[in-house]
């Protein structure tokens, strides 16, 4: 509005128009870019990838030692894909749930985990939105961001180095903690890999913006949200099921598992609907709650052959009967095919889910489970099938919709950049980025221009500074290009609110990792600042 009245007075009022149209195509390119790829994240997250890997990784047992070297090596490999703000809540998850109670080890496994994620987006257009700026503006083209690896990697490694001196030792006992990828989780990591190819071919060999490229994308998803409906939940509800079960140590066929071959006695004591079954598939055991689930009674049942009666219309083999003489899963497979999984606490046991519109008053949703019952020789004596009724907690698990997916982005992220741009803008129609460009990168020169845009990245965002710098424009040759891509991107590490990765762990680590324990390590990340600008001019040239 500004820019329009002073435009007014100076009687060209048309110049304004173009300006603000520029400005806000720019920020639409960017805007939907971010949507995409924060849509893709969202949908991973959903189907549990994230929780998966740190899962797996409190499991493994490593010493800390070891912890602080892995969560910061994967923050470095997987920001470049992933964003840094979403790496660092995830490596950040691991640290505190390995850690504990040992301040000091979360506190500077959590710096570890900034710098490492902030180094390793600055190398990819997709790691920050720095990096994604230059991209989207043509001042590096992709192929030239891989020169900035080692440089990155070494922006890391040295505070990495130095800090591990400092970490306290000892091995923290591993949990117990299991989470496993939803259905179509490996196809939505492809999806998203070919989403980041459509944008570079779409950039490279089309000429048209990235962002065309992602909203492409956006469309794979899109066709394979609607398989995914089709497939999960409206069919056979299998995975939403398995989405609302309980923890793993409170399955339900642990509970009976630990009495061995007692189960049979204790079978009637149990809340969960259960039978068993003898080597020859005669019902020995039919408790209280499969009574009141299925509506036959215990004398009805025990000594025959008629237990499948209780579930289906016309005969065929329940799971019990399967895995007392299937070795080889076959059984299971021609059965259950896309309804089952293995059992996590046993390997020679399955679970299964399924709609069943006989049992209960209107139809129920059940988890089942089966299993083998051995003597002490290890012999195969009879098995056990044990269920739960998941109808209820169904109802509270939502099945894949990309559109709620959508709805969850970052959307104060997003129209953060509307403000960031059109002020940007506005300051450069009045000629004020004109006047601050010639002050730094004619009379400092190009190196300390933008070794202090690194530096001013880790006081101010280094969003609004990165942009300032594209709206200047400075003629520079590539290297110093990917100089201030570089400085921008990890000049943020040197403080806590230097970037997003920091704010974000600021919140989940809070009283632990503070800004004042941050700022204690500034000194040796600002070496590792040093020594990457030194090794890109050194490897990549100054460009002077």
């Amino acid at each position: 509005m500004l820019v329009a009245l002073a435009f007014k007075d100076a009687g060209i009022p048309d110049q304004a128009h173009s300006a603000i149209k520029h400005a806000i195509i720019e920020y639409a390119e960017l805007f939907l870019f971010l949507l995409v790829a924060m849509t893709y994240i969202n949908a991973l997250e959903e189907r549990n990838v994230f929780q998966a890997l740190r899962a797996y990784l409190v499991t493994r047992g490593y010493s800390l030692k070891k912890v602080f070297w892995v969560t910061g090596a994967l923050a470095f490999v997987i920001s470049p894909i992933a964003d840094n703000l979403t790496t660092a809540l995830l490596m950040g998850a691991v640290v505190m749930a390995v850690g504990g109670k040992d301040v000091r080890f979360v506190a500077i496994s959590c710096i570890n985990v900034v710098i490492a994620a902030n180094a390793g987006g600055a190398f990819s257009p997709f790691g920050d939105i720095t990096t994604l700026m230059v991209w989207q503006k043509g001042k590096v083209e992709f192929l030239q961001f891989l020169p900035l690896f080692v440089p990155s990697l070494v922006n890391w490694l040295v505070p990495a180095v130095i800090m591990s001196f400092a970490l306290p030792k000892g091995t923290p006992k591993a949990t117990n903690e299991k989470s496993y990828m939803k259905r179509g989780a490996p196809v939505m990591i492809f999806l998203f890999l070919a989403t980041i190819v459509t944008a570079i071919t779409f950039h490279g060999a089309l000429h048209l913006p990235p962002a065309a490229g992602m909203m492409f994308g956006l469309g794979y998803l899109g066709l394979y949200s609607f398989y995914l409906k089709r497939i999960e939940g409206r069919t056979l509800a299998a995975d939403s099921i398995f989405g609302g079960i309980r923890e793993s140590h409170q399955h339900p066929l642990s509970v009976l598992e630990s009495f061995g071959e007692d189960v049979g006695e204790n079978l009637n004591d149990q809340p969960y609907p259960a039978f068993v079954l003898d080597k020859n598939h005669t019902v020995t055991h039919w408790n209280p709650a499969l009574e009141a689930l299925s509506g036959v009674k215990a004398e009805e049942m025990i000594g025959t052959k008629n237990h499948w009666k209780a579930f289906y219309q016309s005969e065929r083999p329940t799971m019990a009967d399967i895995v007392l003489d299937d070795n080889t899963g076959v059984g299971i497979r021609q059965h259950y095919k896309n309804i089952y999984r293995d059992n996590p606490l046993d390997g020679e046991a399955y679970d299964a889910a399924d709609y069943f519109e006989h049992l209960g008053e209107s139809g129920a949703y059940i988890m089942f489970s089966a299993t083998k019952l051995k003597d002490s020789d290890g012999n195969t004596v009879g098995s056990l099938e044990i269920m739960e009724d998941m109808t209820e907690k169904r109802a509270n698990v939502k099945e894949f919709d990309i559109m709620e997916r959508v709805s969850r982005a970052e959307w104060d992220t997003l129209l953060f950049f509307y403000g960031v741009i059109l002020c940007v803008a506005g300051l450069s129609q009045f000629g004020y980025m004109a006047i601050i460009s010639e002050l730094m990168y004619s009379d400092l020169g190009p190196v300390w221009a933008n070794t202090l845009v690194g530096v001013l990245s880790a006081i101010v965002d280094n969003i609004p500074v990165m942009f300032a710098v594209l709206t200047m424009d400075p003629v520079m040759p590539l290297e110093q290009w990917q100089l201030v891509t570089l400085t921008a991107g990890v000049g943020g590490s040197m403080l806590a609110i230097g970037s997003a990765a920091g704010v974000a762990l600021l919140g989940t680590a809070r009283g632990v990792y503070t800004f004042a324990a941050h700022l204690k390590w500034t000194p040796v990340i600002a070496l590792g600042y040093i020594a990457s600008i030194g090794v890109h001019l050194l490897i990549n040239g100054s460009g002077l």
